[in-house]
């Protein structure tokens, strides 16, 4: 056999592999056998028709099942010629020519696409972490206070801002009543603009009982059937409720039960400085990488083949439905929330998934131009903490998991650990 390799566009490449001498009489010879076992012709029982009969009646068909026979290890022996090359899809195959003689096959290959790395040494990791201000505790008091406010019926009196206006209501377009615009004895909290713009303020200065029709525009990006659409809503004020709101004391911590450690008001405040100082750090750290990735993409060009994209787009969607089952929400369930079918929901996936791919490739090409090495240690270290998240056996996961796929996922954190904690010269 002979093997020509040669990359093409678009993360493609063609092996041409020429099977001729030995190989090819062989591949024949057991096409012939094959075929020849199967062959009915009139006058001969089945496969005992002299050969020179067969070979009229079966033709080329010898020569084709012959490449059939022939064409993984054709492909093999391409691959083994050209080591270096890593398959991402499966090849398509073209017979170029055949007879008696040889037959010359070309694979077209996906393959795993080419990094440009440019300037990735200058692209630095920068992330900024700002103090939790006093304002932003107190302001976590207050909703706390919100949420464990009393609601009062008012016996007299009008609806008015920070109420809550229980009502019944049911819209209309053009005189008649569409689904899902009624509802019947709903608490709405004025101001807390949980309605469409327009209605709760139409609201201010009703009374208990009374009844009105209100006009709102639906926004442009509402339903499609609704949006951008004038609607009329009968209302009527079944009762109004105040808000009372809790004192900030020792007794009020004491009913939030937040744990032994937490029984005053100063306990409060330092428990939610803590706690809110973690979330801003994580909000901090998650916008610096998603920036310093972003530099990195720049400097670095790659073109995703769309069979990456897809293969980890199912990923995505898969990691997101395990995800929702451990909230107790099903993925169908999800996604009739969402008013969407899968296909269309992997759609809007796509870009995150093709990001993903192209950040994979970048950080693995990086690790390599950086000369980073993945030790024994960590492959097994990193098996336990997948067999930990999925909770499943190591060994199960080394079943279904090639220890190829782990090495690659730590050398991408490792180098992603690497480059992070780099400073500026």
């Amino acid at each position: 056999m002979k093997a020509v390799y040669e990359v093409k566009e678009n993360s493609t490449a063609e092996l041409t592999v020429t099977v001729d001498g030995e190989k090819w009489s062989n591949a024949l010879a057991k096409a012939y056998k094959k075929l020849a076992a199967n062959v009915e012709i009139k006058g001969f029982r089945k496969g005992k028709a002299p050969e020179v009969r067969i070979r009229q009646v079966l033709g080329q068909q010898i020569q084709y099942e012959a490449v059939d026979l022939i064409a993984q290890e054709a492909l093999t022996y391409g691959l083994e010629e050209n080591k270096d090359v890593v398959l991402e899809d499966r090849p398509t195959l073209e017979v170029l020519s055949v007879d008696e003689n040889s037959t010359v096959l070309k694979f077209v290959l996906t393959i795993k696409p080419e990094v440009k790395l440019g300037d990735y040494q200058n692209v630095y990791y920068n992330v900024e972490h700002k103090e939790v201000e006093d304002e932003e505790i107190e302001k976590h008091i207050e909703q706390l206070r919100q949420q464990h406010a009393e609601e009062v019926l008012k016996e007299d009196g009008e609806v008015e801002q920070g109420n809550i206006a229980v009502i019944d209501f049911e819209g209309f377009l053009d005189g008649v009543a569409f689904e899902g615009g009624k509802g019947t004895e709903y608490p709405l909290e004025i101001g807390s603009h949980s309605f469409i713009e327009g209605f709760e303020e139409q609201l201010i200065g009703m009374k208990t009982g009374e009844e009105k029709d209100i006009e709102v525009t639906f926004p442009e990006n509402y339903t499609a059937e609704l949006a951008g659409k004038k609607a009329t809503f009968h209302v009527k004020v079944d009762g109004i409720k105040e808000k009372h709101l809790p004192e900030v004391n020792d007794e009020f911590v004491a009913d939030l039960e937040m744990g032994e450690e937490v029984k005053t008001v100063e306990d409060l405040k330092k428990n939610l400085k803590e706690n809110l100082q973690k979330e801003a750090d994580s909000q901090a750290d998650r916008k610096a990488e998603d920036e310093f990735l972003d530099k990195l993409c720049e400097v670095c060009t790659v073109e995703v083949p769309e069979v990456m994209i897809k293969r980890k787009n199912d990923e995505l969607f898969e990691e997101q439905s395990y995800s929702l089952l451990q909230n107790g929400i099903s993925m169908d369930s999800f996604l009739k929330m969402m008013g969407q079918t899968a296909e269309e929901y992997k759609e809007r996936l796509k870009p995150q998934s093709e990001q993903r791919v192209k950040i994979k490739l970048i950080l693995e090409a990086i690790g390599k131009d950086m000369k980073i090495e993945v030790t024994d240690e960590e492959v097994e270290a990193e098996y336990e903490s997948v067999a930990k998240m999925y909770q499943m056996d190591v060994e199960r996961v080394k079943q279904l998991i090639g220890k190829e796929d782990i090495v690659d996922t730590v050398l991408v954190d490792k180098t992603f650990d690497t480059i992070k904690n780099r400073k500026a010269e």
